[in-house]
């Protein structure tokens, strides 16, 4: 079930949701086929192996919004800086080596960014994209071990972050990405 939420301060709205069972033949062309249903709001997929949770896609999309509207920017377009932000990189090409989807992608991630909270833009992804799945969004013990090796987690700074370990990887990835201007 997709998940909406407004973005404090702006007028854009977040829509975020999984997918399992994706068949991805062709990356440029299923993202050619989503931005036709999708139309003008702004949208990213990613690897959900690679995504820890939805607070993580959510806290990304914050961050780029704010870095669009404030003109501090990286890259030129809302996509790609949700991408920057989700992957906690600077450069595209690391970013997509990161979180992006290739063809033996089968859990995806999904988020639409928008002037609105309609869910319309997002619905009319389920018919390309299959079914919607968010657990494909939950962490669980492999899925941990994958992204704290591939994002370069260490184990002392799990601790550092304190509490629960999926709950501090998040954290700590939403740390990482908001921090993620001062590396230029």
């Amino acid at each position: 079930m997709v998940k909406i939420a407004t973005i404090k301060g702006s007028t854009k709205a977040v829509s975020i949701g999984g997918f399992n069972g994706v068949t991805v033949n062709d990356v440029d062309e299923l993202l050619r086929n989503l931005k036709d249903a999708i139309g003008p709001a702004g949208f990213q997929v990613f690897n959900a192996a690679r995504i820890a949770g939805w607070r993580h896609l959510y806290m990304a999309a914050v961050n780029a919004v704010g870095a669009i509207e404030a003109g501090s920017a990286i890259s030129r377009g809302l996509s790609i800086e949700v991408l920057l932000y989700v992957s906690c990189q600077d450069q595209i090409s690391k970013a997509l080596d990161l979180v992006g989807i290739g063809p033996d992608t089968k859990q995806l991630a999904l988020i639409v960014v928008g002037d609105s909270l309609s869910e319309a833009a997002f619905r009319k992804a389920f018919d390309i994209l299959g079914k919607a799945d968010d657990s494909v969004l939950a962490l669980d013990e492999k899925k941990f071990r994958e992204i704290t090796q591939v994002f370069g987690v260490l184990e002392n700074e799990l601790k550092a972050v304190g509490g629960e370990r999926y709950s501090a990887l998040t954290s700590l990835l939403v740390e990482k990405g908001a921090l993620l201007p001062l590396r230029r």
